[in-house]
């Protein structure tokens, strides 16, 4: 199963507003390649728009009580589009997107999944549906740019890291805490005072109980993100994406390059394949 079109199964450039509106006044249900991409992540939802090969710049909201009222507001300005959404915030969002998406546009939503193999990437997990759908999206992504044995790592509430060979053939990854999610479990799991984090990069040693922090938790996913590039086959390429891939990239051994919109890339293949119809995924 590749998706779930049913909710609650298993140079400065132009604003992306003023793209869509008039191309898309007269948009029907017939088969398009323009599209309202949404990102579902634990902490933020992000969304960006696609026509034609083009994907506007994401917007970002935090996961709140008044989310769908904050990103209603800016979808109410979009005519009606087909919907793609990629979700690991768990099913009940998602069902309030979907009904939102019904009542004001009239279109069921497409609730992407991970499968076995789809666009030249295969999937190492046993239960293939385990593997974040986001995870997968960005592994889709990068095999797109690049050919190359890559490691591809989300940097965002949680940190994933995810490794590709040659073939596209996914070899496994690892999940640890997120930067936030590590300062909040040393606010919650020891005495030391609260503490206001300073702006600016993290260095190696800090000198203050925050600078030491800081750099502590940011040193450690930096570590093992090099550790990972240096152990096994010669990894080739690193692409980072999530919020903080710009504080951690800093701190790396190794180059790498950052992919904000890297899950919406691996989304727009779905756009565009379900604009031609009988085509393959594989």
């Amino acid at each position: 199963m590749v998706y779930n079109r049913h909710p609650g199964h298993p140079s400065p450039s132009p604003h992306p507003m003023d793209l869509f509106r008039g191309s898309l006044t007269h948009m029907n249900s017939e088969m398009t390649d323009n599209a309202l991409m949404i990102d579902l992540g634990n902490s933020r939802l992000s969304w960006a728009l696609y026509s034609s090969g083009i994907i506007s710049s994401p917007k970002s909201s935090p996961n709140s009580d008044d989310l769908l009222e904050t990103v209603a507001t800016e979808w109410k300005s979009i005519s009606p589009l087909p919907v793609y959404i990629a979700n690991v915030a768990g099913i009940e969002f998602q069902q309030i997107l979907s009904l939102w998406f019904e009542s004001h546009w009239n279109i069921t939503p497409t609730l992407l999944q991970s499968q076995r193999k789809a666009y030249g990437v295969t999937n190492a997990y046993q239960q293939v549906e385990d593997l974040g759908v986001d995870r997968w999206l960005g592994l889709i992504g990068a095999r797109a740019m690049s050919r190359l044995p890559l490691c591809v790592v989300d940097c965002g509430s949680a940190v994933t890291i995810d490794v590709m060979d040659a073939n596209g053939i996914h070899q496994g990854g690892l999940i640890i805490p997120g930067f936030e999610m590590m300062l909040s479990s040393l606010r919650q799991g020891t005495a030391i005072p609260d503490f206001i984090l300073f702006d600016g990069n993290p260095g190696l040693l800090g000198k203050s109980t925050p600078e030491c922090i800081l750099n502590g938790c940011a040193n450690a996913i930096a570590a093992i993100i090099d550790s990972i590039m240096r152990s096994g086959s010669p990894l080739q390429r690193l692409i980072m994406t999530g919020g903080n891939a710009a504080m951690i990239s800093h701190l790396l051994e190794h180059p790498s390059t950052r992919i904000p919109d890297l899950v919406f890339r691996g989304i727009a293949h779905y756009v565009r394949m379900d604009a031609k119809p009988d085509n393959a995924r594989g």
